[in-house]
Formats: structure tokens, sequence, C-alpha cells
């Protein structure tokens, strides 16, 4: 590949004007890159809030890459800069407005910042189907899962090993006004964690395998309660990370490991560039 074909393939931030702007306010998706106190003293309506110098520490903030994104700030300069960067991360869609996010002329909110940020798909297809209860999420990351669940009714344990990673789900669930209690865990302990009672009305587990646990969800699940696992299968270590086996389930393994569950949905995927994952929906029987 020469030169010329790289920056073709290299995605660019593009500039677009108050009108046509305008025009996108209920499509786009409306990334404010001003600092909290700046965007909380007035905004677009609808708009999300990541001061660009937190991306760092907030990237689990970020609008999903393959969302039409609009970046704002008080001047075109420092929206072009932000835009230029998200495109640099691998974002095809992004704008930066060539002005001062005022000259969309519309009545400043005060409403706290809208979630930019997005579950695991499977899940926010599957939950509407879900009766409210006490859920889990097993190895919750930055805690878009949990957080997401708790702004759905749920009252929401997040465990992890990682407390830093608890740390950016505690902060991502105080923004958004929802409540999880997380637990430093180590979910690959000798000795595996141990739940009293069966008594999760919801289990869900994304992007993580840890084939000793698959007994602990068994049980930790009331009759009735569903499970929700989605990650990685051999096949993706052609595309990336993960690539050792012990990270990658085989194909059917995830099916058979709940085989005791009523299988409600299950499927093995595998997009174009990657990833490779199965996904399993499934219901503990009531007796």
């Amino acid at each position: 590949m020469d030169s010329d074909d790289t920056r073709a393939a290299t995605p660019t931030a593009t500039a677009i004007d108050a009108p046509h702007a305008a025009a996108l306010l209920n499509t786009a998706t409306w990334l404010d890159v001003r600092d909290q106190p700046r965007f909380a003293s007035g905004h677009l309506p609808g708009a999300g809030n990541v001061p660009v110098a937190e991306w760092t520490e907030r990237r689990h903030e970020l609008p999903p890459p393959q969302e039409h994104v609009i970046v704002v700030a008080d001047d075109a300069a420092s929206a072009r800069e932000a835009a230029e960067r998200l495109a640099s991360l691998g974002y095809h869609d992004v704008a930066w407005l060539t002005a001062p996010w005022e000259s969309l002329a519309l009545a400043a909110s005060r409403d706290p910042a809208a979630p930019l940020w997005k579950p695991a798909p499977f899940l926010e297809r599957l939950l509407p189907a879900i009766p409210r209860g006490r859920a889990l999420d097993v190895a919750c990351g930055a805690g878009r899962e949990a957080v997401f669940l708790a702004r759905n009714g749920f009252e929401v344990e997040a465990w992890d090993h990682d407390s830093e990673a608890l740390s950016r789900a505690r902060a991502l669930a105080i923004r958004h006004g929802a409540n999880i209690r997380t637990s430093a865990v180590d979910l690959e302990a000798q000795i595996p964690p141990v739940i009293a009672e069966a008594k999760y009305a919801l289990i869900v587990c994304f992007r993580y395998l840890h084939r000793p646990l698959f007994p602990l969800l068994l049980s930790a699940l009331a009759p009735g309660g569903h499970l929700v696992y989605e990650t990685f299968r051999e096949g993706q270590e052609r595309y990336g990370r993960p690539r050792r086996p012990r990270f990658l389930l085989r194909s059917g393994e995830l099916r058979e490991a709940f085989g005791a569950l009523d299988i409600l949905e299950y499927e093995e995927t595998e997009r174009e560039g990657g990833p490779v994952t199965a996904r399993l929906h499934a219901r503990k029987p009531l007796r």
C-alpha cells in the first residue's frame, strides 16, 4: 500500500456549520468537550459531556466508534482539536462545529449530561424481557453494563479484581444518578468466591472467561433467574486479543456449560475483522 492509500484509509474529522448541524440535532450524537463547570452552566439539550482533558481515564464514556458524532465547544478550534483526536482513535463519522455551541440558537439546558456510552448491544436488546430484581455483573470492568442495569431498575452488585476499574464504575454511576455496590473480588483465586444462596434474578458476564466460575454462576442464580453471557471464542486470535486458549471458548462450549438451564438464545458470531464471540441467554428452571 503506498502513502496515498494509507492517508485515504485514515479516518478524518469534517467541519460542519451551524445551519447544517441544526438539521442533525435529533439524529447525531453530541459531544461537548468543555470542562464540567462550563458544561453545567449551560449546554445543548441532549448533549453528553466528556472533557477532552479527561479522555484517558474516561475513554469508556465516549460514544461507540460507529456513531455519527458532532463535537462542540466554546470555540471552533477546541472542537476541531477534539474531533481530530476522536478520528485518530478510529471514529469514521465525526464532525466539529465551526462556531461556538451557542450559534445553534437553542435555549441552553442545565440538565445532567446525556450518557454517550452504550452497554453491550446483546444486553440492551434482551433487557425488556427480563424481570427486575437483584443483579450481578461479573468482571464488570469500568461498569457500563452495571450502571445500565441500575438505571433500568435493578439492584446491582458489580465484581472485579481491578480496584481502578471499580473506581471508574462508581464514578460512572454517580455521574448518571445510579446506585451500584462494587466489590473487589479475585475471580481467579484458588478458592473461588462463595455465595451462600441462590439470590440473583440476573447475572451478566461480558468479555471475560474463567471456566471454574461456571458452577458458581449456576448456583448463584435464583430459580427463574436469567444468565446473559457473551465473550470471545476460538478464531478471535486472528484479529487481536485475547489470543490464549484459556480465554477463548470452543465452539458450543458456552451452551454445553450451562445445559442445566433453559437456553432461550444461543449464537456464535463472527463479524468481518472480528470479534469472534459466543452469546447465551438462559433461564434457571423454577424447580
